[in-house]
């Protein structure tokens, strides 16, 4: 069960990642849209080409990125995208080919520092040298039109001042932000700890019986249709008896495994406490219950032959039943496979209360006497 829970957090986990680099394609694509606009307004005939044409590609790669990649491909991915972060920042050392003024595109170069800031460290270590080539490229970019035009007057001035401050305080900003989510990691890897403690068995790795309790519960108000089985070990005191607890333990672990396998994805698989399990199988049929029981005991003489006893009731969970009335009927039917000295298997159907003689000796002993019906 721990597996299943770890495979969830980690498609959500994949699921966010998805939806941000997808958030961050239609964000660039946004903005040199935006950007097209601006030079359609102004008259920039040419730069409203390439500018066209970036918001046209990043539109085009947004579906790619929701596509499911190898590693080699995604490394390959990275590549791309800090090679297009390069270019972006290359627009400045081409603003006179583009007839930009050189205001227009140190202005523009900004929002590419940006762009640098916020996506390098998906792909690259916040600290280490290509990313600061990357800021360190996007630094030339910026100085060299600058000085080549070699007049400053205030507009241009202020320009320059708003983009060495946001380059002076890049590295802080990484630091801050490797910070938080650095943090935020602990905290969320803490939580998925103290979740997977409140809701698995320590023994097992399965669900626990505050799991069970709860699912139960929640089962019952849906007003669904489940088949429950309820497994007890019996030959679980014999082998603390000739082997000892270690090799006790390792028999209850086994056979979790084993009935896990017995048992479908949808199927839930809880330790009740002591020797005893409960499967609730995901699906409304008695004769399937016998099924998955009969595998499950067949399962167990495969773990260890000499010690192969066990018990299993077989219940429903049915629309209007009460919590308390599941739990009743699953001990009942469990009580009553113990105590049978022909089948391991007894059912307590609560849609057809029928009574099995053939789990009470005295009944056989006695076929006219009367017992009251569970």
């Amino acid at each position: 069960m721990s597996e299943q829970i770890e495979i969830q957090q980690s498609t959500q986990f994949k699921d966010r990642k998805t939806f941000r680099a997808l958030s961050n394609c239609l964000v660039l694509a946004a903005w040199f849209g935006a950007m097209y606009a601006a030079d359609v307004a102004f008259g920039f005939h040419r730069a409203k080409m390439l500018d066209a044409s970036l918001a046209l590609i990043y539109l085009a790669a947004s579906p790619l990125v929701t596509v499911k990649f190898s590693e080699t491909w995604k490394k390959a991915l990275g590549v791309v995208v800090i090679a297009n972060l390069l270019i972006i920042s290359s627009i400045p050392l081409f603003y006179v080919q583009l007839g930009l003024t050189v205001q227009v595109a140190l202005s523009r170069h900004i929002i590419s520092l940006l762009f640098c800031i916020l996506l390098g460290p998906y792909f690259l270590q916040p600290k280490g040298l290509p990313f600061f080539f990357v800021l360190f490229y996007n630094a030339l970019c910026f100085y060299i039109p600058m000085m080549k035009h070699g007049e400053v007057d205030m507009n241009l001035a202020y320009i320059v001042i708003v983009y060495s401050f946001t380059l002076l305080f890049s590295y802080f900003f990484i630091d801050i932000l490797r910070l938080h989510v650095t943090q935020i990691s602990l905290l969320i890897k803490a939580h998925k700890e103290a979740q997977k403690k409140a809701i698995e068995d320590s023994l097992t790795g399965v669900y626990n019986r505050n799991y069970l309790d709860n699912f139960i519960k929640a089962l019952v108000e849906s007003d669904v249709e489940k088949v429950l089985l309820f497994i007890s070990l019996d030959d679980h005191d014999k082998i603390v008896e000739n082997h000892g607890h270690i090799v006790a333990d390792a028999y209850i672990k086994k056979a979790a495994k084993m009935i896990a396998e017995k048992i479908r994805s949808k199927d839930v698989l809880a330790r009740y406490g002591g020797v005893e399990f409960m499967v609730i199988l995901d699906n409304p049929s008695i004769n399937l219950g016998q099924t998955v029981a009969r595998r499950i005991l067949s399962g167990l003489k495969e773990i260890m032959p000499e010690y192969s006893k066990a018990s299993i009731g077989i219940t429903k969970i049915v629309p209007g039943i009460t919590y308390q009335a599941v739990m009743v009927n699953a001990d009942t039917a469990l009580f009553r496979a113990k105590n049978s000295v022909f089948e391991d298997v007894s059912v307590v159907d609560p849609e057809n209360p029928t009574f099995d003689s053939i789990h009470f000796e005295d009944i056989i002993e006695n076929p006219q006497k009367e017992v009251d019906r569970p």
